[in-house]
């Protein structure tokens, strides 16, 4: 009786015992609410780490559970990073100042300025075309402008200075430490799924490293360069919509937020309109002085707007480098068109008596075309003999007397007689 007792008990704790599937029931459940969240944290997330957001995606999906969102969890979800602040909205015009000269800067004079980069011999030669025997002189502080037709060797000579391509021979010095060195060329390329913000960080901690700055203001730079560059409204837009423009300004903010001692900028303007044109250099001129700043262009003009320092490039040789005044004092007559309210036969007469005026001639209706030996005489001289006669001034024009007429003058001789 008492093993019938016991049997009918085993039997009862039997029946009362749970299948052993159900007590996967719950883990399964953690699982799932796992991979949910991580889901749902991709899809809401501003970046991620290591991998774009589609393979994070896969990962989670098709990777064992729960592997795949612990793998995402310890990788791929950017926590940590302090919140970035929001990005005032606003036209890019507004948020980059763009003065309409180049400020005034009160630094050492040019023959005491210490080099920045100077080469030796630099040579690439491509069979007959590239870069020939290149001794180039940047010094610190200055905005240099290289200039030259195409297949100049502007390129060739900037991608050599930044370390990208190498010589053949010749020597490349450079007083500054690599990591203070930035580039950006004629035409940046960026991964299409990245946001602006997010190309700008990238570009960040490849140059800052593990050692770059840990005090959380990591963020604050990026906005400051976005906004710099005139697009700190379309942080959060992703790269593939941005326009040749846009993505040359994008360019420009990678370069900066490295916050560099040398700027190397292959043509920033080409894809930019008047006014983001007008922007870009004016944000170069103001670094005069803080920054080095080496640029290429086709546009004359705005190398002889920023610019302190020219250098020609012509068939892969320099033909000049120098001030933009002494290249026209050495390749133009320096000459204005000034125009006198009322009669201007007595300015003429005191015209002529100058030494520095070369020719002094009438053209008409108040009008006086004078030539001067250099550029500095004359633009001391004429209104200091107009003032003394007591004449009223209208307005005093140069006359060819620019660096694209210099630059012609050059670069059209003979390239024997131009060097």
């Amino acid at each position: 009786m008492a093993g019938g007792l016991m049997a009918a008990g085993f039997g009862a704790a039997v029946k009362l015992s749970p299948h052993p599937l159900a007590a996967l029931v719950p883990l399964l459940v953690v699982v799932l609410a796992l991979d949910v969240y991580c889901l749902i944290d991709v899809a809401r997330a501003k970046s991620v780490r290591n991998a774009p957001k589609i393979a994070w995606v896969i990962v989670i999906l098709a990777v064992s559970a729960p592997l795949g969102a612990l793998l995402y969890l310890f990788f791929g979800k950017d926590r940590g990073k302090p919140g970035r602040p929001p990005v005032p909205t606003g036209q890019p015009g507004d948020q980059v100042p763009a003065p309409a000269t180049a400020p005034d800067v009160v630094s050492e004079p040019r023959a005491k300025r210490e080099p920045i980069v100077t080469t030796s011999g630099l040579t690439r030669d491509y069979g007959g075309t590239g870069l020939f025997d290149i001794d180039l002189v940047v010094p610190r502080g200055s905005i240099y402008g290289l200039v030259g037709p195409n297949g100049a060797g502007k390129t060739t000579l900037l991608s050599i200075v930044s370390g990208v391509r190498r010589s053949d021979r010749g020597a490349v010095c450079l007083d500054v430490p690599r990591h203070k060195i930035a580039v950006c060329p004629d035409v940046p390329e960026f991964d299409g799924w990245l946001t602006a913000y997010e190309v700008v960080d990238l570009a960040r901690a490849l140059v800052a490293g593990p050692a770059g700055r840990q005090d959380g203001s990591e963020a604050e730079a990026i906005v400051a360069a976005l906004r710099t560059a005139g697009i700190g409204d379309v942080a959060d837009r992703r790269v593939a919509g941005f326009s040749r423009g846009m993505v040359q300004r994008l360019g420009l903010a990678c370069a900066l937020v490295t916050e560099p001692e040398l700027l190397i900028l292959d043509e920033p303007t080409s894809a930019l309109d008047p006014a983001g044109r007008a922007e870009v250099l004016g944000l170069v001129a103001a670094m005069r002085g803080s920054k080095t700043v080496i640029f290429s262009s086709h546009i004359l003009a705005d190398v002889q707007r920023v610019a302190d320092q020219v250098g020609i490039l012509r068939d892969g040789r320099l033909l000049y480098q120098g001030s933009a005044n002494d290249l026209i004092e050495q390749h133009l007559q320096p000459s204005w068109l000034v125009k006198i309210a009322g009669d201007a036969t007595k300015v003429s007469r005191a015209l002529r008596e100058q030494p520095w005026a070369t020719r002094v001639e009438p053209a008409g209706g108040g009008l006086i075309r004078v030539d001067a030996g250099s550029i500095d005489e004359g633009e001391r001289g004429i209104p200091a003999v107009i003032a003394s006669c007591g004449a009223r001034q209208v307005s005093c024009e140069p006359v060819a007397a620019d660096l694209e007429s210099a630059f012609l003058a050059l670069t059209t001789q003979p390239l024997a007689e131009a060097r």
